[in-house]
């Protein structure tokens, strides 16, 4: 488990369950977010203000959010 991390994190992959941090450089990060909130039919972990965006797939529980 990477530091500071969560033992059920999305990010350790598990079968119907993954996930990523990111940003795209050169990109209005808060746009980023805004697009994946009313595109990405699975979670988001609204991390915008900190530099990045969660996105992550929970088959089990779709469009879940949360702040960062």
């Amino acid at each position: 488990m990477p530091a500071n991390g969560a033992s059920n994190s999305e990010h350790l992959y598990k079968p119907g369950c993954g996930a990523v941090d990111f940003y795209i450089d050169g990109a209005d990060i808060y746009k980023v977010e805004d697009w994946c909130d009313k595109n990405w039919p699975y979670s988001i972990g609204y991390g915008a203000g900190k530099g990045f965006v969660h996105v992550g797939i929970r088959s089990s529980r779709a469009r879940v959010r949360w702040d960062y």
